[in-house]
């Protein structure tokens, strides 16, 4: 498997996935617990019930995920966190670090 056909991982912190491109690149992205239950509406914060929760909202979040590429002039040189503002209250008035992508690896 490579690219977005991997498999969502959990690394304890964060939810990580591969979103692919039109172009067939592939980025690296992730999404805090936090986010991930503050737009599934809160609940356990178990492993398998986060994996739930994500295959669930995965179209949102890769909505969001697509939106904030588009914005961009480069892709990200890491990764490209999701933040629960960004499908929430995707404005350009949300937070100048929903913008940013980190360059720790995952």
């Amino acid at each position: 498997m490579t690219g977005a056909d991997t498999p969502p991982r959990w690394d304890g912190h964060r939810l990580l996935f591969m979103l692919a491109l039109d172009d067939g690149e592939v980025v690296r992205c992730a999404i805090s617990r936090l986010a991930l239950l503050g737009i599934s509406g809160g609940g356990a914060f178990r492993t398998p019930d986060l994996m739930a929760r994500f295959a669930e909202a995965r179209p949102r979040i890769e909505a969001a995920a697509y939106a904030k590429l588009r914005d961009r002039s480069t892709p990200p040189l890491g990764i490209l966190h999701i933040w629960e503002d960004d499908i929430v209250d995707p404005s350009p008035d949300a937070s100048p670090r929903a913008m940013e992508a980190t360059v720790r690896g995952g």
